[in-house]
């Protein structure tokens, strides 16, 4: 039998306000950013990678930083990348011990980074809160986001409080993962936001043994500081499962999300993505990433055709 754990199930009133003590969601702040524009950002960098993932790399300098999780478009995303498709990537920052609201207060320095990073692009760089989650199969009833937060902490204490060499946790790129943007009245949003998000309805395709989980997060804040009505007011992130080789599959998932959050948002965003880069507070350069992945990748098809 699938047990399913839907957290919290308050009135729609409190929805938007967990308790910090709730383990099921991560009490931090998740900074998502949706890159809806694409260009190089001149003259400071010379390809929007460069910029972005020089972004990431400041972040890591935030006293609260914990890890960076950059995605790509599934199927082809370097080249939508190159090409400038709108929303071909994006990225999400977890920060310990920081709330939403201050996220951006206590390190000034990386809003600096994302007005140059982003030069001569729309940024939209949103602090968040996990209010709710839901997860089939999971008997500790946590999201993915507070899951890793725990397991960092336990490997935290085990090294007597030394951070420097626990190495980072993040996602496997073969599970597809879907960005959901809306902008919603938050009376619209109650305990039965899996079904009105459409995410009971994507895993009821994909099947309840290959679903993974998703999350329910809350914009609470802006990197642009005279910003008040911000790109999203809610974002889901929905783990699929790995199923990014069965291409109908994918697109009947983010089908039926689409449907469902048209009813909250007509111009709701829902998109395809896989975890490329699970960035740590320490270790390879960020702004290197992208030429590592590219010797791995040739590296293995040189070995597919010795085999």
């Amino acid at each position: 039998m699938v047990t399913r754990a839907v957290t919290p199930s308050p009135s729609p009133s409190s929805l938007g306000e967990p308790s910090a003590s709730n383990a099921a969601t991560y009490d931090g702040t998740v900074v998502f950013h949706v890159y809806d524009s694409l260009e190089a950002p001149k003259p400071i960098f010379s390809t929007f990678l460069e910029g972005a993932l020089h972004v990431v790399e400041v972040a890591r300098f935030h006293p609260n930083f914990v890890s960076a999780h950059f995605h790509y478009a599934l199927k082809d995303g370097e080249q939508k990348i190159d090409a400038k498709t709108p929303n071909s990537c994006f990225n999400c920052t977890l920060l310990d011990d920081v709330a939403p609201d201050a996220a951006f207060e206590t390190f000034g320095d990386l809003v600096d980074a994302i007005e140059m990073g982003h030069l001569n692009q729309r940024e939209h760089a949103l602090a968040c809160r996990e209010i709710a989650m839901y997860a089939p199969s999971d008997d500790a009833g946590a999201s993915a986001f507070a899951k890793m937060r725990a397991k960092r902490r336990e490997l935290v204490a085990e090294a007597d409080g030394a951070a420097d060499g626990v190495p980072v946790f993040g996602f496997d790129e073969s599970n597809v993962v879907l960005f959901v943007g809306v902008r919603a009245n938050a009376s619209d949003i109650d305990s039965t936001w899996p079904h009105v998000f459409g995410v009971s309805g994507a895993e009821a395709l994909v099947g309840s043994n290959t679903f993974q989980d998703a999350s329910l997060f809350e914009v609470v804040t802006c990197s642009k500081r005279d910003e008040t009505e911000h790109r999203f007011t809610h974002i889901v992130r929905v783990s699929l499962g790995p199923i990014g080789d069965d291409e109908a599959l994918v697109r009947a998932a983010e089908d039926a999300v689409k449907r469902a959050c048209a009813t909250l948002d007509s111009d709701a965003f829902v998109s395809s993505y896989a975890c490329v880069f699970n960035i740590g507070k320490s270790g390879t350069p960020p702004g290197a990433l992208p030429a590592v992945r590219e010797m791995a990748k040739k590296k293995k098809e040189a070995e597919a055709l010795r085999a």
